[in-house]
């Protein structure tokens, strides 16, 4: 995809994790169960932290991380905190991460939040002081980063 192409696609994502903030989020990542979407919000405070969009496209690149094959520029140097990546070819993450777009979400507990949910790329420290995790909810990939 191209990267008008991956901005409409996180649109809808963007409007959930942006202005419906963590609360819709943890909604639809507890599926109905109440105590879990509580605690979520309550113990974890779950809250949205940036987007991450693939990318095929050139850009000014302010990070790299030579052991997962990445180039990005860091949601913190975005003004609209989003996370462009570009990924080289044979990087060692799943398509769903190498191709479409995540939301991720800064929680306490994070060793307990990650226990609730089947990982899709498992626990790591891409860069110092952070540690992350992804799952997938209906095709995309869902970054949770420790608080």
């Amino acid at each position: 995809m191209n990267r008008r192409e991956m901005l409409a696609a996180s649109a809808g994502m963007m409007g959930v994790a942006m202005f419906g903030s963590a609360v819709k989020a943890a909604e639809e990542l507890a599926m109905g169960d109440a105590a879990l979407k509580k605690w979520l919000l309550e113990d974890c405070a779950m809250e949205y932290f940036h987007i991450g969009i693939p990318t095929d496209q050139e850009m000014a690149w302010d990070a790299e991380i030579p052991a997962l094959k990445l180039k990005m520029v860091d949601y913190v140097n975005d003004p609209f905190g989003i996370e462009w990546m570009k990924f080289g070819e044979g990087a060692p993450l799943p398509e769903i991460v190498l191709k479409r777009p995540h939301v991720a979400f800064k929680v306490c507990h994070f060793d307990e939040v990650i226990k609730k949910f089947k990982l899709l790329v498992p626990v790591s420290n891409p860069r110092p002081g952070m540690t992350t995790c992804f799952i997938e909810h209906k095709g995309i990939g869902i970054e949770f980063v420790s608080k």
